[in-house]
């Protein structure tokens, strides 16, 4: 009979372990998948603020020549 409550025991604490490694690889892979999100923002904030600005200069260009081209053809 004391056999049978240690085997019993065992069993617990073996499906406890398991449980407890389960909810730790949970944990690591969300963490993870937050990371990369964040990295991800990161890299392109990093990369987004010189588009903007070529983008804001060629735009500026673009209405500069129309306005141009406008005066000229009147």
């Amino acid at each position: 009979m004391n056999y049978e409550i240690f085997k019993a025991a065992v069993i617990v604490a073996v499906l406890a372990a398991a449980f407890l490694l389960l909810c730790a690889i949970d944990k690591a892979m969300e963490l993870k998948a937050e990371y990369d999100e964040w990295s991800t923002q990161k890299n392109r904030a990093k990369f987004r603020a010189p588009a903007y600005k070529q983008m804001n200069k060629r735009w500026t260009q673009r209405q500069n020549r129309d306005e141009l081209w406008r005066r000229l053809t009147r």
